[in-house]
C-alpha cells in the first residue's frame, strides 16, 4: 500500500513538473496545448474515495493555473474529469469484474482496448470544458469543435505514449 502511494506521488510530482517547466510553452500550430498532467488524474487507483479523487483533481488543475496565471480553467477541467470518473470510468474499468480493485489503471493492468476507452472519454470531457471555457462563446462552434477533437487526440496519443514510458512495478 505504501509503494502505491509512493508511486502515485512520484507520478504526480513528475507529470506536473513535465507539463508546467516543458509543455505548458509548448503550443502545435498556435491552438494545440499538449496535456500530459491528465495522466496523474487518469491512474490514480480505483478504489480510492470520491472526495479524495476530487480533492487531487482539483489541487491538481490548481498547481497548473497557478504556473499558467489562467483562473481556474484547469481547475475547473480537472475537477469536471474527476467527476465523470467517478460517475461512469470507474464502470468501465471494472466492467468484467466490478469488484475488482485496481491499484494503477494502465495498459498493463487493464485491457489496452478498455484502457483506451476510459482514457478518450475523461480527456475529452476534459479538453471539451477547458476549450469552451477559453473560447466562453459558441460563435466559431465549428473551429472551437474542431480544437477541442484536436487536443483531445493529442491529450489521449501523449497519454497512450506516456503509458509505455512508465514502468511497471514488477509484483
Amino acid at each position: 500500500m505504501t509503494r502505491i502511494i509512493f508511486n502515485n506521488i512520484a507520478r504526480f510530482i513528475a507529470l506536473l513538473l513535465l507539463q508546467v517547466m516543458v509543455l505548458n510553452y509548448v503550443y502545435l500550430g498556435g491552438y494545440i496545448l499538449p496535456f500530459v498532467y491528465l495522466l496523474a488524474v487518469l491512474m490514480l487507483p480505483t478504489r480510492m474515495g470520491r472526495i479524495p479523487l476530487l480533492l487531487v483533481a482539483f489541487a491538481t488543475g490548481m498547481i497548473v493555473d497557478i504556473f499558467c496565471n489562467i483562473p481556474g480553467f484547469h481547475t475547473f477541467s480537472c475537477t469536471a474529469m474527476a467527476f465523470v470518473r467517478i460517475v461512469i470510468g470507474n464502470r468501465i474499468l471494472t466492467r468484467d469484474d466490478p469488484d475488482a480493485v485496481i491499484d494503477t489503471p494502465n495498459i498493463h493492468t487493464v485491457p489496452l482496448s478498455t484502457f483506451a476507452g476510459y482514457s478518450f472519454l475523461l480527456v475529452l470531457v476534459y479538453c471539451a470544458t477547458y476549450g469552451l471555457l477559453e473560447v466562453f462563446s459558441f460563435g466559431n462552434f465549428f473551429l472551437t469543435l474542431l480544437g477541442i477533437l484536436v487536443n483531445t487526440i493529442v491529450a489521449w496519443g501523449l497519454s497512450m505514449l506516456f503509458q509505455l514510458l512508465i514502468p511497471t512495478p514488477k509484483k
